[in-house]
């Protein structure tokens, strides 16, 4: 009987050294006992990628008329800017040099340009966009000609450098149609497109265009 009582022990001894062993290990002294361990926290600086050689563009609306829609196709706005520097072949562009300004008119196509295939908030080639600016107080008008396609770093615009005389103006801007340097497809199958081109020239107005005569 003794002999049963002291396996009994020597057993119940081996089970309690076992659980000991097997407990989850003590928590790391480097995690304070309540508290919770986290990330190390990102920084808050933003990468510096300007470059101090570079000059700043600061977009100024021309007038008070805002962006405008022109025909069923076309978004129109007008912008200016200090005159800049222009790689163009062969077109004769005046130089920022002996200019005023970058008078720039952006262009982007409406949701309803999908009837001649174009995606919503696309750029339009081919399009001849001829400006002219009255002034208000005097009626001298100024003819700034065809403005030219270029592309910036924000994307393709139609526009050129420009000299202005101070003055209050209404900027009216003539749209010809670019019927005549796309073809479309016609046919009854499903590449042909349902929409046709303008046929008579788009008109936009931007009025109070004032311009105070000193260079940006």
């Amino acid at each position: 009987m003794k002999i049963i009582q002291q396996a009994a022990i020597a057993a119940s001894a081996l089970a309690l050294l076992l659980a000991g062993c097997s407990a989850a290990p003590a928590e790391s002294p480097s995690v304070a006992a309540g508290s919770t361990a986290s990330a190390p926290a990102e920084s808050t600086e933003p990468e510096t990628t300007d470059d101090p050689n570079v000059v700043g563009i600061n977009e100024l609306p021309v007038g008070d008329s805002g962006p405008q829609q022109a025909g069923d196709y076309l978004e129109v706005n007008a912008v200016y800017f200090q005159a800049i520097d222009m790689e163009h072949g062969t077109m004769a562009m005046p130089p920022a040099s002996e200019s005023d300004m970058h008078f720039e008119i952006d262009i982007k196509t409406t949701e309803k340009a999908k009837d001649i295939g174009f995606e919503a908030e696309q750029f339009m080639p081919y399009l001849k966009i001829t400006p002219k600016l009255t002034e208000k107080n005097t009626g001298k008008v100024v003819e700034l000609g065809t403005l030219m396609p270029m592309i910036a770093s924000d994307g393709p615009h139609y526009g050129n450098n420009i000299k202005l005389e101070p003055g209050l103006y209404t900027v009216e801007l003539s749209i010809q149609s670019p019927a005549d340097d796309f073809m479309l497809h016609t046919g009854k199958d499903t590449s042909g497109v349902k929409g046709r081109f303008w046929t008579e020239p788009l008109k936009v107005t931007f009025d109070n265009f004032e311009w105070d005569g000193q260079l940006l």
